[in-house]
């Protein structure tokens, strides 16, 4: 009696999986939700879209003029064509599939923007209503919902909304075209978005935000953001744009003389952390350009809240960004304590097939700007700033690659603990930090991330995505008991 008095007084703790919309129009509301319910998920992420499959002839290489076309699973900057999901859309692990919204916008609600909603057509009339089941059928089943939504991809989106290098140009390379943080008008749209999502779905639980900072995938992005936008922002909040314009501007042509003397001293942490605070004394204006990122996305954060709040008559609708990790989330802007002041929860993503692609991505330009580079030295150097992996680093750039979906992530297992912990100290409790958990990779590697983040002492975890939850993995997720 004891043990089912103890069983049945236990709490679940938080379990969320991100289950997009395609999936569910594939297999069903009942078989999605069915199946994550007794592996003890307490939790769904979608998003108010529906899908259709397109030829993909249909899409050549210009799909990029279409934003209501994506191949699933993402392409990830060209890399990550390599990847193909488990459970199978329409029984295709590729597909190309066109996307509307799943509901009417209301369009009085971005009067005067300069950004407008995609319109709805045929298959939102059609199929609109799966949304809405969903999200009845998850509350049936004692799961909460949230919405997924893009804080810096906006439809249409137009050229002088894109962020700039120091000199005024665009990244040569970008792995997503994200607009500027800084853009009144791509924020704008964004808040008037989310009061509309409420008012159409106001049963919703919450949202997540995907990317309210600056993605620093490649090298170029961490030297973001000198758009006009940015100037204007600046002068807004107190920042002394010239100065962060001169001192960045220096660094980044400085790494057009790199030598291995220059990375030596970033192979061990302790020597790294010297070297990065000499630059910040070096060239001040590089930090506060940190520091100017940070703001960007705190205010970003608290405007969503602001949105959310003037629409929510009935209870409060829950506001979760997502969040690059530890330190790039120094580069991206995430400041995580000040972002927890306007926010219920942040998921920060440990999206470990990514880690290695990053390594790939910046030392792959920096030895284009200087070939004599040692490629043992320079990958091993990006690889520990960046705190990616524990002790079996690689040796050349060709161990850095996207991983196929046998291979397990280059990632370590105690530097993605001390990400969490990070993260967690950082938030000192003013919300709940989920680290997000991706389910692409084999069966075992995401077993042992998996660990991580459940054990690592949060409140919960989210888990990404369910295209990749082989039978084996919901059995380890069902294996961790989080079934009251």
């Amino acid at each position: 009696m004891l043990g089912e008095e103890s069983a049945s007084a236990r709490k679940s703790r938080f379990l969320g999986v991100t289950v997009t919309p395609p999936y569910v129009q594939s297999e069903g509301v009942d078989a999605v939700l069915d199946g994550l319910a007794a592996a003890g998920v307490t939790a769904v992420a979608t998003a108010p879209v529906i899908a259709e499959l397109v030829e993909p002839s249909h899409t050549g290489h210009g799909h990029d003029s279409d934003p209501g076309l994506r191949r699933e699973p993402p392409i990830d900057g060209g890399a990550g064509t390599v990847r193909h999901v488990v459970r199978k859309l329409w029984g295709q692990s590729e597909a190309w599939l066109r996307f509307e919204p799943s509901y009417e916008p209301d369009l009085s609600l971005y009067r005067g923007l300069k950004y407008q909603p995609t319109k709805p057509g045929k298959l939102t009339r059609a199929e609109g209503g799966l949304i809405r089941r969903f999200i009845e059928a998850a509350h049936d089943r004692g799961m909460e919902v949230y919405f997924q939504v893009d804080s810096v991809l906006v439809p249409g989106l137009r050229p002088e909304d894109l962020p700039r290098l120091p000199d005024g140009s665009l990244p040569r390379a970008r792995m997503v075209q994200t607009a500027a943080v800084a853009s009144d008008d791509v924020r704008g749209f964004v808040a008037a978005q989310l009061r509309d999502m409420v008012m159409a779905y106001p049963e919703v639980d919450g949202f997540r935000h995907d990317w309210p900072e600056h993605p620093p995938y490649r090298l170029g992005d961490a030297f973001l953001d000198f758009s006009e936008h940015a100037r204007s922002a600046a002068k807004r909040m107190g920042f002394d744009f010239e100065s962060m314009r001169r001192d960045c501007d220096a660094l980044y042509q400085r790494l057009d003389r790199l030598s291995n003397a220059d990375l030596t001293p970033l192979l061990d942490h302790r020597s790294a952390a010297f070297e990065i605070m000499r630059l910040f004394g070096t060239l001040p204006g590089v930090a506060q350009l940190l520091r100017f990122k940070a703001a960007l996305t705190v205010n970003y954060v608290r405007e969503l809240r602001e949105a959310l709040d003037q629409v929510t008559s009935e209870g409060r609708k829950k506001l979760s960004p997502n969040a690059f990790p530890p330190p790039l989330s120094l580069l991206s802007g995430m400041d995580f304590a000040a972002v927890a002041e306007h926010a219920d929860s942040i998921n920060m993503k440990l999206y470990t097939m990514h880690w290695p692609l990053m390594v790939f991505f910046y030392a792959q330009e920096l030895l284009e700007r200087n070939p004599s580079l040692n490629e043992r030295v320079l990958v091993r150097a990006i690889s520990t700033v960046f705190d990616f992996e524990d002790s079996d680093q690689g040796t050349k750039l060709s161990d850095y690659f996207y991983p196929r979906p046998h291979v397990r992530h280059r990632a370590g297992v105690r530097a993605q603990a001390r990400k969490i912990r990070q993260a967690s100290a950082a938030i000192a409790g003013r919300a709940e930090l989920y680290p997000v958990v991706h389910g692409y990779g084999p069966d075992p590697d995401f077993e042992r991330r998996l660990r991580v983040g459940w054990h690592a002492g949060t409140a919960g975890i989210w888990i990404n995505r369910y295209a990749y939850l082989s039978r084996q993995k919901i059995a380890a997720i069902a294996a961790l008991g989080n079934r009251a």
